[in-house]
C-alpha cells in the first residue's frame, strides 16, 4: 500500500493504519532527528512528536507533497526549535556514527568513501559550517533528499537549496584542505 493509500484510509478512519506509517519512517526520522538535535534521548523526543503531529495534522494535509516530504518538514521545524531552546547539538560527532546505524539501509557517503581518520575531518569540517549550510549537506548526503525535497523541507526556493549547497561545498573544501596541511605539519 502507498503512503497516499495509508493516509486516505487513516483519514477515513482506520486509525491504526498510521502505525504502517511510524514503521517505515521511524528509523529515517529518528536518524534525521539525530543528526540536528545529537543526543539519542533528544532524537527520540523529536521523532516521537513528528509522528504525533503528523497523526494530529493528518486531515490538514493535502497531499500536495509526498508525505514523507511533509513528515521530514514536521521533523526538521521541530529540530530547529529543540535547537532554539537548547542551543544547539549535543554530542555531535557520537551522533552522526550512531545516526548511520538508524538512516534505513541507506549508504553512507563517509562509510563507503572515507577511512576512519577521513570520515573525522569531514565530521569536523561540517560541524564547522552554519547551520543553513550544515543542513542542506546533511539532507541531501545522509538523509538521501533531492533537491526538491530540501526545498519543501526548509521552506526556500529551490535557487536557494541550490546556492546553499554549492557554498557549503566550498566551504568544507577549503576547510578539508586547510586540515590536510595542519595534519602535514604536525607530522613533521
Amino acid at each position: 500500500m502507498t503512503d497516499a493509500e495509508l493516509t486516505d484510509r487513516v483519514r477515513a478512519g482506520e486509525t491504526r493504519l498510521f502505525a504502517e506509517l511510524v514503521q517505515r519512517y521511524q528509523d529515517p526520522v529518528f536518524a534525521m532527528a539525530l543528526r540536528f538535535v545529537g543526543a539519542p534521548v533528544d532524537a527520540e523526543d523529536v521523532a516521537q512528536e513528528a509522528f504525533l503531529r503528523a497523526y494530529r495534522g493528518l486531515e490538514g494535509f493535502k497531499g500536495d507533497a509526498k508525505f514523507s516530504t511533509w513528515l521530514y518538514r514536521i521533523t526538521w521545524n521541530l529540530c530547529a526549535d529543540w535547537k532554539r531552546k537548547h542551543g544547539g547539538p549535543r554530542k555531535q560527532t557520537a551522533a552522526l556514527d550512531a545516526a548511520g546505524d538508524f538512516a534505513d539501509a541507506r549508504v553512507d557517503l563517509e562509510a563507503d568513501v572515507l577511512d576512519g581518520e577521513e570520515r573525522e575531518r569531514v565530521r569536523r569540517a561540517l560541524e564547522g559550517l552554519d547551520e543553513r549550510y550544515r543542513s542542506v549537506v546533511t539532507l541531501l548526503y545522509y538523509e538521501k533528499m533531492s533537491y526538491d525535497q530540501i526545498a519543501a523541507v526548509l521552506d526556500v526556493p529551490l535557487k536557494t537549496v541550490e546556492t546553499r549547497l554549492y557554498r557549503a561545498r566550498k566551504m568544507l573544501r577549503v576547510a578539508l584542505e586547510g586540515a590536510e596541511k595542519e595534519g602535514k605539519r604536525g607530522r613533521r
